[in-house]
């Protein structure tokens, strides 16, 4: 009835489709009109409407009924358990008419009736086929039948006399429905009945079938065993289910709970007297065995859930759905993660490439300062060479054909060279240009210069006695306010008081070494004036002179006015005296450091030897001592060009022990094998406060030195 309703409506279905369809707009529409007005809305009628539906109905059922909302729906559930139970019992009376009872089998009517607990009672009463899903109706029409057939009274009145045979199969068929029709034992019974097991297995029998009808007919035959419902039980499905409704199926198989307890295969007592302890222990072994049957039975369900849960191919096809899904998200996340490393790697090659760029702008820009350092230096020198040249062709502005003498010509020099150094190369140049002018003569060229030293003079840049010989020294100097900062250290404040060292008579040793120092240190040496007086100071252990004091007295020297008994005497002690130069030293300190010597022990003072021959010891004499420390310092410059590289001893008492510590870490801190950027000892005099790097030098010197003389001591002893 529901098919043809159904196709009825869908039978009319085009038809009402096709009636609302417009058909083509008459010759005589306009299509600038939107729309066109074909009546008017009718007057509104007033209409009784009844109250229809379930809805209603169960209000009126609970205002008839005085009930409740949970009363009415308690009375509601019943009405259809009852309904169903009635559908139910129609079903099992048509059913009943629907079967046909089995024949006897041989092996049963053999049967023992005492044997009965091994006897197949759906079988006896011709119910092998149907077995469980029999009904009451059906086993009881099942047993009328069999009994009309082997009553012992229809057999003794047929064959004329009694069977014992007969009465025993009739006594087998009275137990079977004493079984089947009591709910308890026949549940008992059930509980034990493996024959739908051995008649049908899926990997055996259903290997030509798909998987769902291989495997259907097994959960159905084991659904009868559930403690739940079974007919609310989840079914196998189809090949197109979901995965929900697999993965359902499943769960409620593995958390099957069964009713199957296994008492009918109880072992009873056998005749006798009845013993309570017996039977206590024959009740304890056989609650052991059904534990024990239950166990294996949940076993084999077990098994049977998983061979089928591995066979499903709708398993497989979810797996491999869940592995490309999840294939998909992984290649996303890697694809994500290696955007965000590369992106991430990106940065980094770009922020390295700018700090490349950087670093590399910087380089290039320190070598091209570097290089137009290197190029004014080197334009500065020619600048030099040719101020020089072009006063030497000028026969240093004195006329043609006299000669100057080489003394004076070598203060000459070395005036002129200290004058360069204060001038600029801008000066340099113009100087040059204005001594390369033509027609000028020796007195013009003479002034040029004679203008330059004044100038220097005046602006403080030069000492007018370092400038004689351009007449310089005359000229007085502009008044110019200094601030200098008070240095708070008594150190810095002594050594500043003991580079102006008051002017005092000079020897006949400083004389001579002065006049040594002048030949070794020729004009055009940076600083050499300072360089000589530090030669002085280092080899007669005095206090070092001011370089304006030593040119005042090499002028001097060079006059001759006064001095010539002096020189003489200076060349005969120039014979008996050597004064040798300070070797030349590595400033690397291998072994240990010696401490620093406490300035307030009064310093061990050493007799330098005669240098004298052996053969005339009284007509030498022999040189004054210098001694071992001094309270003035030569300045650094000046003694490292004096010892040509080497380091003179430093006075200890000037250093502290925290200077000392200072240079120890920082000696530590660059060893010689460093091979960073800069210089080793710009780095180790950074680490010393105060201290340059030059006199860094001559403390290591100094030390070095020490520890030779320790060890020399030790080796003599």
């Amino acid at each position: 009835m529901g098919n043809s309703s159904s196709a009825t409506k869908d039978s009319l279905e085009p038809n009402t489709l096709d009636s609302l369809l417009l058909g083509k707009a008459p010759a005589d529409w306009d299509y600038s009109q939107t729309h066109v007005i074909h009546g008017s809305i009718s007057d509104p009628i007033l209409e009784k409407i009844e109250p229809v539906g379930p809805q209603y109905l169960a209000h009126a059922r609970r205002k008839l009924f005085s009930r409740s909302f949970s009363e009415d729906e308690a009375h509601v559930a019943r009405s259809a358990a009852e309904a169903a139970a009635a559908a139910q019992l129609a079903e099992d009376a048509e059913n009943d008419d629907d079967f046909d009872i089995e024949p006897d089998h041989k092996d049963d009517l053999r049967r023992d009736a005492k044997d009965w607990k091994t006897q197949d009672h759906y079988r006896l009463l011709g119910l092998g086929s149907i077995r469980w899903r029999a009904t009451r109706g059906m086993i009881k029409k099942a047993h009328r039948t069999k009994v009309l057939v082997h009553h012992p009274d229809k057999k003794s009145g047929a064959s004329g006399g009694s069977s014992s045979h007969d009465d025993a199969f009739f006594k087998c068929l009275q137990k079977s429905y004493e079984i089947l029709s009591d709910p308890v034992k026949r549940r008992q019974y059930d509980s034990v009945d493996n024959i739908p097991e051995d008649a049908y297995n899926p990997l055996k029998d259903g290997v030509d079938l798909d998987f769902i009808e291989a495997w259907k007919p097994v959960f159905e035959r084991e659904i009868r065993f559930s403690v739940k419902d079974r007919h609310a039980a989840p079914t196998i499905g189809t090949m197109d289910s979901t995965k929900a409704e697999v993965e359902k199926f499943y769960g409620f198989w593995y958390d099957f709970e069964s009713w199957r307890s296994f008492e009918y295969l109880d072992k009873e007592e056998g005749d006798g007297p009845e013993n309570r302890d017996d039977k206590r222990y024959m009740e304890k072994k056989n609650k052991a065995e059904r534990a024990k049957l239950k166990k294996e039975d949940i076993a084999r369900l077990r098994k049977l859930v998983d061979t089928a849960f591995a066979l499903d191919p709708r398993m497989a096809a979810f797996k491999e759905q869940e592995k490309e899904e999840k294939e998909a998200k992984k290649k996303e996340r890697q694809d994500k993660e290696k955007k965000v490393r590369l992106e991430a790697e990106r940065e980094a090659a770009l922020a390295k490439e700018r700090e490349e760029e950087l670093e590399s702008e910087a380089r290039l820009k320190r070598d091209e300062e570097k290089k137009e350092k290197e190029a004014k230096k080197k334009t500065i020198r020619k600048e030099k060479k040719n101020i020089k040249t072009l006063i030497k062709d000028s026969n240093y502005f004195y006329a043609k054909g006299s000669s100057i003498a080489p003394s004076t010509l070598e203060i000459y020099l070395s005036e002129l060279e200290t004058m360069m150094d204060k001038l600029s190369l801008e000066d340099l140049e113009r100087i040059r240009a204005d001594l390369s002018a033509p027609k000028k003569s020796n007195e013009d060229k003479k002034k040029i210069l004679s203008t330059e030293a004044r100038k220097l003079v005046q602006d403080g840049l030069a000492n007018p006695e370092s400038l004689t010989q351009f007449g310089a020294d005359n000229v007085e100097r502009k008044k110019e306010v200094k601030q200098e900062t008070t240095l708070s250290a008594p150190q810095e404040s002594s050594s500043s008081s003991s580079s102006n060292v008051p002017t005092k008579e000079w020897s006949v040793e400083e004389v001579a070494l002065l006049i040594k120092a002048a030949n070794k240190f020729p004009g055009g040496v940076s600083d050499r004036w300072e360089t000589i007086a530090a030669y002085v100071a280092l080899h007669t252990g005095l206090p070092q002179r001011d370089p304006d004091d030593v040119i005042k007295k090499s002028k001097a020297v060079q006059k001759g006015s006064s001095q010539e008994a002096t020189v003489r005497q200076l060349q005969f002690q120039k014979k008996t005296y050597d004064v040798t130069d300070a070797p030349s030293v590595r400033y690397d300190i291998e072994g240990e450091v010696p401490p620093v010597v406490d300035a307030k022990k009064p310093a061990s003072k050493k007799k330098a030897p005669a240098t004298a021959p052996a053969t005339e010891p009284s007509k030498k004499p022999t040189s004054p001592t210098p001694p071992a420390s001094t309270s003035a310092t030569p300045k650094t410059p000046a003694l490292a060009a004096v010892t040509g590289g080497s380091v003179p001893p430093a006075p200890a008492s000037l250093w502290t022990a925290a200077e000392q510590k200072m240079l120890e870490t920082g000696l530590k801190a660059y060893p010689p094998s460093w091979q960073g950027e800069g210089d080793r000892w710009d780095k180790i005099a950074e680490t010393v406060p105060g201290r340059t790097k030059k006199e860094c030098k001559l403390r290591v010197k100094y030390l070095q030195d020490q520890v030779k003389a320790q060890k020399a001591a030790a080796a003599g002893k």
